[in-house]
C-alpha cells in the first residue's frame, strides 16, 4: 500500500551525507537474504539495447544536496537507512529535484509540489514493504572471448510461447535493454507473474565508457529495485562488464 505524507517544505541547499559505494557482495545477507537463483513461472520479455544520452549535467549528489536536509531525513526516517538512492531534476520541473530512497523498510520517493500557499514544497510518498522482506541477488556480467567472426551454432527451436509485454516507458524499456538479460528478468518477473506494475521510474548517469543505472519497478505486491556499474559503453557488446545489484521486496498491506 503507497501512502504519501503531507507536504514538506523546500529547504535550502545543505551538505550531503557521504556516499558508500555498493561492495562487491556474494551470495549472503545485504539487508536481506539473497533472492533464490531458480526461478519458476513466466519469462520476462529481454529488451534490444539502445542508445542512452549522456549530455552534460549536474550528478545525482547534487541535487541530492539541493533536497535539504530536513527532506532527506524525513525520507530515511520513514524507510530506514539507505540501501540504495538517487536524486535528479525532475522532468517537469527542472530547476527542481526529485529523489528516491531505498531502505530496509520502504521505498521512498519525494517530488516536487506547491503548498496551499503556492510555495515550493516536497511531496513524500512511501511504499512500505513487509519486515525483513528484502532479498538482494547480484549479477555479474564479464567480458567474453567470443569474436564476431567465430561460427556460433544455431540456438535449439523452442515452443515456449512469447514473453508478455509490460507497459513500460520507453526510457526504461531502453535503459533495461542495456543491461544483462538475467538482471533484466530479476526486475521484471514479479509482473510477468500475477503482479500489476502501478509505477517506475530511472536513472542513469556515465560517460562514454562508463554507465551507473538505478532503477524500481512497483506493484501493487512487489518492489524490484536494480543498481549498479556497467563499463565498455565504446567496445562491441560482448566485450562489456557489468555489476549489478537485483533486490526485490513484498509490499506491506492495509
Amino acid at each position: 500500500m503507497t501512502s504519501n505524507e503531507p507536504v514538506l517544505p523546500a529547504p535550502s541547499t545543505q551538505p550531503a551525507e557521504p556516499v558508500r559505494s555498493p561492495r562487491r557482495l556474494l551470495a549472503r545477507r545485504a539487508a536481506g537474504e539473497p533472492v533464490p537463483a531458480a526461478v519458476v513461472g513466466v519469462t520476462p520479455p529481454v529488451h534490444p539495447a539502445a542508445d542512452l544520452s549522456l549530455g552534460p549535467g549536474n550528478g545525482r549528489n547534487y541535487w541530492w544536496q539541493q533536497l535539504g536536509e530536513p527532506v532527506r531525513d524525513r525520507m530515511i526516517a520513514r524507510v530506514g537507512p539507505r540501501v540504495d538512492w538517487w536524486a535528479g531534476r525532475h522532468p517537469t520541473d527542472q530547476q527542481r529535484p526529485y529523489a528516491v530512497v531505498l531502505g530496509p523498510r520502504g521505498l521512498a520517493m519525494c517530488t516536487p509540489t506547491a503548498n496551499d500557499r503556492g510555495g515550493r514544497a516536497q511531496l513524500l510518498t512511501v511504499v512500505p514493504f513487509v519486515p525483513s522482506s528484502l532479498r538482494h541477488a547480484v549479477v555479474v556480467q564479464k567480458p567474453s572471448g567470443w569474436l564476431p567472426g567465430r561460427l556460433r551454432l544455431p540456438a535449439a527451436p523452442t515452443t515456449a510461447p512469447a514473453p508478455p509485454d509490460l507497459p513500460l516507458p520507453v526510457g526504461l524499456r531502453d535503459l533495461l535493454g542495456n543491461l544483462p538479460a538475467d538482471a533484466q528478468a530479476r526486475v521484471q518477473w514479479p509482473f510477468v507473474n500475477g503482479d500489476v506494475l502501478t509505477d517506475s521510474r530511472h536513472y542513469y548517469q556515465g560517460n562514454g565508457d562508463e554507465l551507473h543505472v538505478w532503477a524500481y519497478l512497483v506493484g501493487r505486491r512487489w518492489v524490484t529495485f536494480v543498481s549498479g556499474r556497467g563499463s565498455g559503453r565504446s567496445v562491441p557488446a560482448h566485450r562489456r562488464s557489468w555489476q549489478l545489484i537485483c533486490r526485490q521486496a513484498e509490499v506491506a498491506q492495509g
